[in-house]
C-alpha cells in the first residue's frame, strides 16, 4: 500500500474514532438515486450516516489523463481512489477545511469531469496545474495539490497556489485533526 493510501486510511480511522467517542456517525447529503456503499442507516432530514468503505475497483483516472494528455499526481489519484466516504471536516493548524471524498462510482465520474474543467481553466490561464482536494470556510478558497510538485496548498479560484501547507499529500494527511460536526446520526 502506498504512503498516501496509508495516511488516508489512518485519517479515516481517526475520523471514525472522533464520532465513535460520541456514539455517532458522520453524515452526508443523502442522494436518493444512489445506493452508496458508504451509506449507513436511514436518511434523516436529507442526510444519512456514512462509514468509509474501500473502493473495489478503485476509481480509474486513465480516461482523465488521456483526455488532458497529462499524468495526474499519484497522491491525488490515491486520495480519490481508495475509499467511498462522505466529505471530512478537519483542521490544519486551526484552519477549518473540508476534504472532498467520493460517495459512489457516479460521484467519481462527476468529480473527474470537475477535475478536467479545473485543469483546462488552469491551462487557459497559463498557471501551474493544480488539482482540488477540498474547500475552506472562505468563499472561492480551495485546497489543492500542485500536479508537478505534489505540494498541498491554498488557492483562490482562478489564481495560483498562494500558501503551501505541506510539501506532500502524506505529510498533510498525517497532520490533520478530525472535527466533530453536530447533527451526526
Amino acid at each position: 500500500m502506498n504512503a498516501v493510501k496509508m495516511a488516508l486510511e489512518a485519517l479515516h480511522a481517526r475520523y471514525a474514532r472522533c464520532y465513535e467517542k460520541r456514539d455517532a456517525l458522520p453524515t452526508t447529503e443523502y442522494i436518493s438515486g444512489w445506493d452508496a456503499p458508504c451509506y449507513r442507516g436511514k436518511p434523516k432530514s436529507g442526510d444519512i450516516g456514512w462509514e468509509a468503505v474501500v473502493q473495489d475497483p478503485s476509481l480509474d483516472f486513465d480516461n482523465v489523463e488521456k483526455a488532458l494528455e497529462l499524468s495526474l499526481d499519484e497522491g491525488v489519484k490515491a486520495f480519490y481512489g481508495t475509499f467511498y466516504a462522505g466529505d471530512m471536516y478537519v483542521e490544519f493548524r486551526e484552519q477549518p477545511l473540508v476534504l472532498l471524498q467520493v460517495l459512489h462510482p457516479e460521484d467519481g465520474e462527476r468529480l473527474q469531469k470537475n477535475l478536467i474543467g479545473h485543469v483546462l481553466m488552469k491551462q487557459r490561464l497559463e498557471q501551474p496545474i493544480t488539482l482540488f482536494i477540498g474547500i475552506t470556510d472562505e468563499d472561492d478558497l480551495m485546497l489543492t495539490v500542485d500536479n508537478t510538485t505534489g505540494a498541498v496548498g491554498l488557492e483562490y479560484v482562478g489564481q495560483p497556489q498562494h500558501e503551501i501547507l505541506a510539501g506532500d499529500m502524506e505529510s498533510f494527511l498525517e497532520r490533520l485533526t478530525p472535527v466533530f460536526v453536530d447533527g451526526a446520526v
